[in-house]
């Protein structure tokens, strides 16, 4: 019996001494337990993972924030500096209006007086206020409604006679020599700004000539320096209703004298010639 366990014990050290260091034993693991569930290879491997998870997070927020912070550029017009509050004002602006330099009292007053005036066709109140931009002076207004000239005229008609500094006394002068009837605005604006007289429409009006002309022969006549007196010599002699504008400029631009024409009149000649024959025949004199 002993030598039994003697034979016993010598096979397992002889097994046991038997092993080589480059044999490793051979584990199984699928009934056992995972070598990795280990506390010791999980303290190895946790910070790894962690470190990774956390850079993930970092670039999601970071990706969020962006997106983020360009939604609220967009939101507010693409102005970066004004969404920050940096850079100007961010507040609101108050736009004061105040009264035009050419004109006393307030708007609500202005309105008021002006509806007491006699238009064809009264402003609303957009209107009025145009004209009160514009600076259109209520003194203005009523110099031109008692030259009964007011109900002629919209409000577009005020704002450009007063923008082209057509004075009301100019205005009543036509009427008084009985030509503002023929005119409309456009007219009375190009006859003053061409700066075409009182004097002189005083005079055409003598002749009897502005009921026909209308206002660039007027204009035409008075920028070719046509002297009052020189169409005075051809009425006396009856040849200036033969005449309309254009013959008169053509008579004067070409030289032909009043002597001449007095010449022509004494000897009954000029009331049967043209302008062209007229200017013929004194340039072959």
């Amino acid at each position: 019996m002993a030598g039994q366990k003697d034979k016993h014990s010598n096979r397992i050290k002889n097994h046991l001494h038997n092993n080589d260091a480059e044999q490793e034993p051979e584990i199984d693991f699928d009934g056992g337990e995972d070598p990795k569930e280990d506390e010791g290879f999980l303290d190895y491997v946790r910070p790894e993972f962690n470190e990774e998870k956390k850079g993930t997070l970092k670039r999601d927020a970071i990706v969020l924030g962006v997106f983020l912070v360009i939604f609220f550029i967009w939101f507010n017009d693409w102005r970066p500096l004004d969404a920050l509050g940096i850079g100007g004002n961010s507040g609101q602006v108050t736009e004061v209006v105040q009264n035009p330099a050419g004109l006393s009292g307030g708007i609500l007053e202005y309105i008021d007086d002006v509806k007491k005036l006699d238009f064809g066709e009264t402003p609303d109140r957009n209107q009025i206020m145009a004209l009160y931009q514009n600076e259109v002076p209520l003194d203005y207004m009523r110099e031109l409604e008692r030259a009964d000239f007011l109900e002629e005229l919209d409000y577009t008609a005020l704002i450009g006679l007063h923008a082209n500094g057509v004075p009301a006394d100019y205005i009543r002068n036509l009427e008084r020599i009985d030509y503002l009837d023929e005119l409309d605005y456009t007219g009375v604006i190009g006859l003053h700004s061409n700066g075409v007289s009182e004097e002189y429409l005083r005079g055409l009006n003598r002749l009897d000539l502005l009921e026909d002309l209308n206002y660039p022969g007027i204009v035409g006549l008075y920028a070719n320096g046509v002297p009052l007196d020189y169409m005075q010599t051809l009425n006396r002699y009856d040849y200036l209703e033969e005449l309309d504008y254009s013959g008169i400029i053509a008579l004067h631009a070409n030289g032909v004298t009043e002597d001449f024409i007095r010449e022509l009149g004494r000897r009954d000649m000029i009331e049967n010639m043209s302008p062209s024959e007229v200017v013929a025949l004194f340039q072959n004199n």
